[in-house]
């Protein structure tokens, strides 16, 4: 009876845990999709929102891949030994450089404006904290401050709104919400508080390095479409595909909660993967692309029809085939978890690397000689291809039995 009690309390809790990263990814999405960019639209119209998606798109990029992979080393170097945050100084500090230096950078490239491409630098260095500072919940199990951690962030963005009306400077909307998360972490929590190190840098840079690359590039294939469309096309036609995507992506977001929930649980230093759990993973991933595919379909229509009008005619079209290939991606990138969370770190990175480099190169003329329609079937087809080496190296990794220490022998060579 015993067993059975603790059995059933950790299924209702796994199921909370679920329930709060899904509202903390949903909870600013929402305000960003049903509030900050229509009333945008509205106000300054539609190609200053194809403005603002093509530059949160670098820093979705850049400062993001980096924040996750420094908070993914930290979950799964804690299977072989015990850090501080002091072990992560140098590499917060590494990264925070390389953001803003790249996203200055390429701010001023497009803009030519000093002043707004270090304030944009700037802010890749709050996101950069605050996606980082998140492991602070996941490492606790509290999914519970997880959720308001970013619904503190949802609220900032609606103050920066005003704020945005007022002053014309559309940064303020992301500057006051990831800075009121990051304003909140360091009042409230110790993630971020300064420690003595305990271990070699060299002992975690390995692993960070190899998460960031992956992330990398799987940042640059999901913000691709604004990157790439806007210098070819246009930014109103960056505005067209976003309306047609924006239920897609919104599901994919829960990519993130689902991911870090099954990291969280599965990095644990007592979990083994088996044979039968590989398997249901893959049939419940699968289950929710069915799903939420389906739910695309039926949804994005009347999404575009209330918030976006004045686009409707124009790219409700698209809805089939670019609703397609977000959602086999959303289904391959929960099958990354895997691999990830038994230390196949090399095998994860490599299937990252051919999947994204295929992607940009054949994206990128798909655009330039076929437009919207290109970039929709170039997206079909990459994330298909990704989805089948996922499914056959899972599969064989599983049959010779995964590298269930973890990343122990990586990071101890590191």
């Amino acid at each position: 009876m015993n067993f059975i009690s603790k059995y059933i309390h950790k299924r209702k809790k796994i199921t909370k845990d679920l329930f709060y990263t899904m509202l903390a990814a949903a909870v600013g999405n929402a305000v960003l999709q049903l509030i900050v960019y229509p009333i945008t639209a509205r106000q300054f119209g539609v190609d200053t929102v194809g403005y603002i998606l093509f530059f949160i798109a670098i820093i979705y990029i850049v400062p993001q891949a980096i924040g996750t992979s420094i908070s993914n080393t930290r979950l799964l170097t804690r299977k072989d030994f015990d850090t501080t945050n002091g072990d992560y100084s140098a590499m917060l500090m590494i990264g925070a450089s390389g953001s803003f230096l790249i996203c200055a950078t390429v701010s001023f490239i497009f803009t030519g404006e000093i002043l707004f491409s270090l304030f944009f630098g700037l802010f890749s260095v709050i996101y950069m904290f605050k996606i980082y500072a998140g492991v602070e919940f996941r490492l606790r199990l509290d999914f519970k401050g997880f959720f308001i951690y970013y619904l503190i962030s949802a609220i900032g963005y609606l103050i920066g709104l005003v704020l945005y009306i007022i002053s014309d400077i559309w940064l303020l909307i992301f500057f006051v919400g990831e800075g009121a998360a990051v304003f909140y972490v360091i009042i409230r929590r110790n993630i971020l508080k300064k420690d003595q190190k305990k271990v070699p840098f060299k002992k975690i840079a390995k692993t960070a390095f190899t998460f960031m690359w992956a992330l990398l590039v799987r940042d640059c294939v999901d913000q691709f479409d604004r990157i790439i469309i806007m210098p070819i096309l246009s930014a109103t036609s960056v505005t067209q595909y976003h309306v047609v995507s924006v239920i897609a992506k919104t599901m994919q977001l829960f990519v993130t909660p689902l991911s870090t929930l099954m990291m969280t649980y599965m990095t644990q230093r007592d979990w083994k993967m088996t044979k039968k759990v590989c398997i249901k993973i893959v049939i419940g991933c699968v289950s929710f692309g069915i799903i939420f595919y389906g739910i695309c379909l039926i949804i994005t229509p009347i999404y575009i029809k209330i918030f976006y009008p004045q686009l409707y005619d124009s790219v409700i079209q698209y809805n089939f085939i670019i609703n397609l290939g977000l959602i086999i991606m959303f289904v391959s990138s929960l099958l990354n978890v895997i691999l990830m969370s038994q230390g196949e770190l090399k095998i994860f990175s490599t299937i990252q690397t051919i999947w994204g480099f295929s992607y940009i190169i054949i994206a990128y003329f798909a655009v330039t000689s076929h437009g919207l329609w290109g970039l929709a079937y170039a997206a079909v087809a990459v994330n298909s291809l990704r989805f089948v080496l996922l499914l056959v190296v899972s599969f064989w990794k599983m049959n010779r039995g995964f590298n269930n220490t973890g990343n122990k022998d990586d990071v101890n060579n590191g």
